[in-house]
């Protein structure tokens, strides 16, 4: 109140949390169509996506991602994919991919595979989960909220058992052919987890490419080239 000038109530706070439940459900149907084969929409458009997610007004942001769905509904039954049917399909999982960095993405994507998941900060763990709105106090509605977030299975938490069965229930819905688990150089707990997932994954038939990079352009050369050979791989 002090802050702000706005008093919490369990009305305006039920009204938040409706409004960004709804914005968490319109990325929920973004996720359910982009499992179509041919995708739809690309990986890189997805991506841009979920990171508008954290920065755009959400009543906006909710119509205007509605819309798009509506028209990826109508690709789907049209069978308008951005790569040909069969194209070798990827999901990202890890470390978060702010605005501007689109480099994975591009760089899968030009090599003839299509992202069709994003477990990730900006992606699937971002928008995980509704939160309660049937509480009748603020107290309670606050609950909720905490619950909510601390039921995400970021690699922050330890132990953290159910972010590996997020990863297998996100690539099997989705059709993956591969996983790229991306680790940012400065955030460890990912990249620890990466190392601990890639041979749990691979021995479950799913192949997995570990991929440790920074905003940076440097090493596009030798990410392409490592990148392209895991589609070649996983397209056999």
């Amino acid at each position: 109140m002090a802050l702000s000038g706005r008093r919490l109530t369990v009305e305006n706070l039920k009204a938040a949390i409706r409004t960004v439940n709804a914005k968490r459900a319109a990325m929920h149907r973004l996720d359910r169509l982009r499992c179509a084969d041919p995708a739809p929409i690309s990986g890189l458009d997805a991506l841009l996506a979920n990171q508008v997610f954290f920065y755009d007004d959400p009543v906006r942001f909710t119509t205007s991602v509605n819309a798009i769905c509506d028209e990826l509904e109508q690709r789907v039954e049209n069978r308008e994919g951005v790569a040909p049917q069969g194209a070798p399909r990827i999901v990202v999982s890890g470390c978060p991919m702010a605005v501007p960095n689109w480099k994975i993405h591009t760089i899968v994507e030009r090599a003839g595979a299509v992202v069709v998941g994003d477990e990730s900060c900006i992606g699937a763990r971002g928008t995980q989960g509704l939160t309660a709105d049937t509480g009748d106090t603020v107290e309670s509605l606050m609950d909720a909220i905490v619950d909510r977030y601390l039921g995400i299975d970021c690699a922050i938490f330890s132990p953290n058992p159910t972010r590996l069965d997020h990863l297998r229930a996100i690539g099997k819905d989705a059709g993956a052919d591969g996983i790229l688990l991306y680790s940012l150089q400065f955030c460890t707990p990912y990249l620890m987890e990466s190392q601990a997932h890639e041979p749990l994954l691979e021995h479950g038939g799913m192949p997995v490419l570990r991929v440790d990079s920074d905003y940076s352009t440097a090493d596009v050369g030798q990410l392409r080239t490592r990148i392209e050979a895991f589609i070649e791989r996983v397209a056999q």
